[in-house]
C-alpha cells in the first residue's frame, strides 16, 4: 500500500512539473508612445485691476469701487465676454519698516472667443483700469473632443508598436503589465503686459491680441511581457 502511494506521489509530481513547464514564460519590456495635434487657442483671458495708494484707506476704496462697477457695466454689455471680480486686498505700504500708507486694489477677469471684442473691450477700460495679464487657452469642448481623438491614436500606435516588437522579437504572444495614458497640453501660462506707470486721462489704443495655437497631446507610457516561445 505504502508503495502504491508513494508511486502515486511521485507520478503527480511528475505531472506538475509537466505542466508547469507547459505554461509560457514572459519577458518584460517597458517603451512610450503618443499622439498630437495642433489646434487654435480659442478662449482669451484677461485679467485687469484697479489700484490706489494714499492715506485715506475709505477714499482710495471707493475710487476703486467705482473703477471695477464702471468697468463691469461696460463689460456686461458684450455678450461675447464673460466678466467676474477677482481679488479685492487692502494692505500696508512700508518705508525703512515703518507703515506709511496703505494700497487697495481689486481684479477682474474677462474671459471671450471673439479676440476682437476683447481686444476692443480692453482698449475702453485701460481708461481707468490696468492689464495685469493676458491667458490662451483651448476651451473645454474643443480639449475634450480633441484628447479623445487623440486617446485613440495614441492607443492604436501603442497596439502597433507593441506587434512590432513581438514580430521583431519572434514571439507568439504579448500581455500588457502596464498603460499609463495622460494628456498634456490646453493651456498657456500668463503673458505678462507692461504696466503703466499713472492712469491716463484717455484709453489708449486697443491691445493686439493672436491666441495663435498650440499642441494637444496624448502620451501612453506602457509595459508588456513577451512570451518566450
Amino acid at each position: 500500500m505504502k508503495k502504491y502511494l508513494v508511486a502515486l506521489l511521485l507520478g503527480l509530481s511528475a505531472l506538475g512539473a509537466a505542466h508547469a513547464e507547459g505554461k509560457p514564460v514572459y519577458d518584460r519590456i517597458a517603451f512610450s508612445v503618443s499622439a498630437e495635434k495642433e489646434v487654435p487657442n480659442d478662449v482669451l483671458t484677461a485679467v485687469l485691476y484697479a489700484e490706489q495708494q494714499g492715506q485715506d484707506t475709505v477714499a482710495m476704496a471707493d475710487s476703486v469701487n467705482q473703477a471695477i462697477a464702471w468697468a463691469l457695466d461696460i463689460a456686461k454689455q458684450e455678450s461675447a465676454v464673460e466678466s467676474r471680480t477677482l481679488n479685492y486686498t487692502t494692505n500696508p505700504v512700508y518705508t525703512d519698516g515703518r507703515v506709511t500708507g496703505w494700497q487697495v486694489r481689486q481684479s477682474i477677469q474677462l474671459k471671450s472667443k471673439d479676440s476682437k471684442v476683447l481686444s476692443g473691450l480692453l482698449g475702453k477700460l485701460q481708461e481707468k483700469l490696468r492689464i495685469e495679464g493676458i491667458n490662451y487657452s483651448v476651451s473645454p469642448e474643443v480639449q475634450a473632443e480633441t484628447e479623445k481623438a487623440l486617446i485613440d491614436q495614441a492607443l492604436k500606435n501603442f497596439k502597433d508598436r507593441a506587434d512590432q516588437l513581438k514580430a521583431g522579437m519572434g514571439r507568439a504572444e504579448y500581455r500588457v503589465v502596464r498603460l499609463d495614458v495622460q494628456a498634456v497640453g490646453g493651456q498657456f501660462p500668463p503673458q505678462p503686459m507692461y504696466r503703466m506707470a499713472a492712469m491716463e486721462a484717455a484709453a489708449p489704443a486697443p491691445p493686439s491680441l493672436d491666441g495663435g495655437k498650440q499642441n494637444l497631446q496624448v502620451n501612453v507610457q506602457a509595459e508588456i511581457e513577451l512570451s518566450i516561445n
